[in-house]
């Protein structure tokens, strides 16, 4: 089911921008990395959940495992070199959940519904749901996670034409923003997402599509930078795609 959602192809696709993209993915990333080495200084915290842990390639893991009792890296899916990386350390946990809070299930079920629901509102069904941990975290780190969680859901339901409006897709999107919100910041936190896709195109035209429909939890410090998404003009064709992100802990 997640494979065929794609959410693992579009994670291998994340890693080959990356290759492509590195010396311009390079300052989001330290940026991302010196962010969370600046959280939970005056907090007492033994276990950590990163939620959208990836490929780690904006997460500080060694210099956090030696800070946390334990580690729980979170995702839909581990790569196999991540789980081999993740064997380096004793106190790191994989575990692999839909972070959507069962919105992966939901959508799957829905593809057999092509022609059923059109005035029925059928998305206003879904209620997420925390999922379950192997370790209670103490804490929590969102990772360039927030905008992604509604994003392959959409899409898949766009290509198995469900029939839905506009007005249900915004609504479940808000849904699903809020409910991932809600859920980490009852707990210590932090936050990091693209909160803005900017795209220029030849002659100068720019667009902005805002990524978040959801209004932030206040915070105790944060920042905000430019991200050089995709410069080499694949993500949109022949358009530099760069994102605005912000950082938040609270």
């Amino acid at each position: 089911m997640v494979r065929k959602m794609k959410f693992i192809s579009d994670q291998a696709g994340i890693m080959n921008r990356y290759l492509r993209e590195q010396e311009h993915w390079d300052a989001h990333l330290n940026n991302t990395m010196a962010f969370i080495l600046g959280s939970f200084r005056d907090r007492e915290i033994r276990n950590l959940a990163i939620l959208g842990s990836g490929w780690l390639l904006d997460l500080p893991l060694k210099e956090l495992s030696k800070k946390f009792k334990k580690i729980l890296l979170v995702d839909v899916y581990h790569p196999p070199q991540i789980i081999k990386k993740a064997e380096k350390y004793p106190n790191v946990i994989l575990h692999e959940t839909d972070l959507s809070g069962g919105g992966i299930q939901f959508c799957w079920d829905l593809r057999k519904a092509k022609e059923e629901h059109l005035e029925n509102y059928v998305l206003d069904e879904f209620s997420p749901k925390i999922p379950d941990m192997p370790v209670k975290p103490d804490a929590f780190i969102s990772l360039n996670l927030l905008s992604q969680l509604d994003s392959l859901l959409v899409e898949f339901l766009e290509r198995k034409k469900v029939r839905v409006t506009d007005t249900e897709i915004r609504r479940f999107r808000a849904k699903i923003q809020q409910f991932h919100l809600d859920w980490i910041t009852s707990k210590p936190g932090c936050l990091v997402t693209d909160v803005t896709e900017l795209a220029n195109g030849p002659g100068n035209k720019s667009e902005e599509r805002p990524l978040i429909v959801v209004d932030f939890p206040g915070s105790r410090r944060s920042e905000e930078w430019t991200w050089d998404f995709d410069l080499a003009g694949t993500y949109h064709h022949d358009r530099e795609t760069r994102m605005k992100v912000a950082a938040m802990e609270w």
